[in-house]
C-alpha cells in the first residue's frame, strides 16, 4: 500500500475498536474491513470487499473499545476521524460520500449507490497530497492524487444520486466499464450518437447493395459474377467502417 510521509494522529472525537492484523502496510488513516476468515482481523479495503467494510484506523480515539485481547489497530467506526482519500474517481469536496477505492485502504469519492465509510468534511485540494501513478482497468497509466482529510464516519449503504437526465443508467454503466472509470456524460452521449450514425450508414450501405445486386442479375444473369465481386467490395467497406468507427468511439470514452 502507499503510505504518505504526512500521516498525522487522528482527533479525539471518535469511537474506536480494538482489531488484530498481520498486514504491516496498515497505517493510520486507511480505510480496512473484516477478514473473510476471522471476526476480530482487519485487513486493507478495496472496492472488491466493500461488503466487510468496517472504518478507518485511529490512534487517539476518544472512546476505544477492546474485548480484552491483545490488538494491533484501532479502528474508528463513528465519529470524525481523518481518512487517506484520492481523486482518482474525481476531486473530493466537503460533503462527497466516501468509498473504497481500487488503491488499497485509500478512500475516493462517489456518486454510485454502494457502501461508504462516510463524508467528507474538507476538501482534497485545502490540504498537503503526494503523487501517485496507477492504472486504470484498460491499462493505462493516470497520476493521482492522495491526501488526509476529516471524514464523518458512519459505514452505511448509500443509494447514488442520479448525475443526468439524458443518458440512460445502463449506457452509462457500459462507458464506465470500456474506460475504467467514470465518464461524462457528454462523452456517453457523442459516442453513443456516433453508433447510432453508424448503424444507419451501414443498413443504408448494406441495403443499397443488395438491392442494385437483385435488379443487375435480373436485367443480365451474366453479370453474377461482376455482382459478386461489387458485394465483396461494399463487405470490405462496412468492416472498415465498423473498425475505424470503434476506435474513435473508444478514444471518446477513454481520452
Amino acid at each position: 500500500m502507499f503510505v504518505p510521509s504526512f500521516v498525522a494522529a487522528q482527533g479525539s472525537s471518535s469511537i474506536a475498536q480494538s482489531f488484530q492484523t498481520t498486514d504491516s502496510n496498515i497505517v493510520v488513516g486507511a480505510l480496512v474491513n473484516l477478514q473473510s476468515d476471522s471476526a476480530n482481523s482487519v485487513e486493507l479495503s478495496t472496492t472488491d470487499h466493500t461488503d466487510r467494510l468496517l472504518g478507518v484506523v485511529g490512534d487517539q480515539a476518544l472512546i476505544e473499545l477492546s474485548d480484552g485481547s491483545q490488538a494491533n489497530v484501532q479502528v474508528v467506526t463513528s465519529g470524525i476521524a481523518y481518512a487517506l482519500v484520492t481523486d482518482i474517481n474525481g476531486e473530493v469536496k466537503t460533503g462527497d460520500r466516501i468509498a473504497p477505492s481500487p488503491i488499497a485502504g485509500v478512500g475516493m469519492k462517489t456518486t454510485q449507490s454502494g457502501v461508504i465509510v462516510g463524508v467528507a468534511q474538507s476538501d482534497l485540494a485545502n490540504t498537503e497530497t503526494t503523487s501517485k501513478t496507477v492504472k486504470d482497468k484498460s491499462g493505462k497509466s493516470q497520476s493521482v492524487k492522495i491526501g488526509l482529510i476529516p471524514v464523518q464516519i458512519d459505514v452505511v449503504f448509500y443509494t447514488g444520486t442520479k448525475t443526468n437526465n439524458f443518458v440512460p443508467s445502463f449506457v452509462q454503466n457500459l462507458a464506465n466499464s470500456v474506460a475504467g472509470r467514470n465518464v461524462s456524460p457528454l462523452r456517453v452521449l457523442s459516442a453513443a450518437i456516433l453508433l447510432l450514425l453508424l448503424f444507419v450508414s451501414v443498413v443504408a450501405v448494406l441495403y443499397s447493395a443488395v438491392r442494385s445486386s437483385i435488379i443487375s442479375i435480373g436485367r443480365n444473369p451474366l453479370s453474377e459474377g461482376a455482382v459478386h465481386k461489387s458485394l465483396l467490395q461494399v463487405g470490405v467497406t462496412v468492416l472498415g467502417l465498423l473498425a475505424f468507427t470503434t476506435i474513435l468511439v473508444y478514444l471518446i470514452l477513454t481520452v
